[in-house]
């Protein structure tokens, strides 16, 4: 059992976060970037599964990994913040909410990245939030590519 005393927040807080999230994204800030993340203990790990990646994460070093690559570890991993990405648009399906208990939010939806050309990706997002210390800290992060169906033609 954790001793981690988790805190009530606010639904604008979280929108915050996610736009600070954003932010850091376009300006390439990967320290700025994982600061928004619980990496939590053994017990307790971030589950991160990054939109381009199919391995999940559970601590700083593969989070890093997954945004400015380079780790032996993760050979598949060119840095997703290498994108140039210039925008990010959050698209939740109804807003973060909050999870039973009171102390965490939950939200899912799309969220689409322009890079400088203006060239689109659009993924599927799942993030579940709590507050330590007075920041709102990020779990659990699921991104996956948007499927969509073949066109026939």
């Amino acid at each position: 059992m954790s001793d981690r005393q988790y805190e009530p927040m606010t639904k604008a807080e979280v929108i915050a976060a996610q736009r600070a999230w954003a932010k850091h994204v376009t300006e390439q800030n990967v320290e700025e970037l994982l600061a928004l993340y619980d990496f939590g203990s053994p017990d307790e790990p971030l589950l991160f599964k990054p939109t381009l990646a199919d391995v999940i994460r559970l601590d700083q070093d593969g989070a890093r990994s997954y945004f400015v690559g380079g780790n032996p570890e993760y050979p598949n991993d060119h840095g997703f913040l290498k994108n140039n990405w210039k925008q990010v648009d959050f698209q939740s399906a109804v807003g973060p909410i909050i999870k039973a208990g009171g102390l965490g939010y939950k939200d899912m939806g799309h969220y689409t990245f322009v890079n400088a050309e203006g060239n689109a990706t659009r993924a599927d997002y799942t993030f579940a939030y709590h507050k330590l210390n007075g920041q709102v800290l990020i779990s659990l992060h699921h991104s996956s590519l948007t499927w969509f169906p073949p066109v026939d033609g």
